[in-house]
């Protein structure tokens, strides 16, 4: 067995210590999940933890049961956001004391809009609606009552 220097001994904790400081560094939003919860609407029990294909297939049917089949294919690429930490923050809005991201995908008249919140390794998913605007989205699939979440509110970005 070869002998490293002490060079590259000190070169590789440097590196070490670098990919370190880079992956602490990474908040919450922009680390991939492994895991997504669902919440049903309007503060139904949530679902247990699904991997992105299980949540997929959950709300592949939510779409089917409320004949939104068309956004099938908007809903599997704002997922892809959501599960590879490409969320974007939502302003100040708050759900359940946590910073509020959003994921979507399409054009204003098959758009889907993800609205969720992470956790370390794990999204919460809450309300589920469509751009009205390029800067507002409708709630329209689903959402929480009694929050800026609610069935048929708009959230505005400011």
């Amino acid at each position: 067995m070869r002998k490293l220097s002490r060079a590259a001994i000190h070169a590789g904790a440097a590196t070490a210590i670098g990919l370190a400081a880079v992956s602490a560094s990474i908040e919450p939003s922009a680390a991939a999940a492994r895991s997504m919860v669902i919440e049903r609407r309007d503060g139904g029990a949530p679902t247990r933890a699904m991997s992105q294909p299980e949540a997929q297939a959950y709300l592949i049917a939510v779409l089917k049961d409320q004949n939104m089949k068309n956004r099938e294919a908007n809903l599997k690429q704002a997922l892809n956001q959501a599960f590879d930490g490409n969320g974007k923050p939502t302003g100040a809005y708050k759900y359940k004391d946590h910073s509020v991201l959003h994921a979507s995908s399409g054009n204003g008249q098959t758009s889907i809009t993800l609205f969720y919140y992470s956790e370390p390794s794990k999204l919460t998913l809450f309300a589920i609606g469509e751009h009205e605007t390029s800067r507002s989205y409708k709630i329209t699939v689903y959402g929480q009552k009694g929050t800026d979440f609610a069935q048929g509110k708009t959230v505005i970005l400011k």
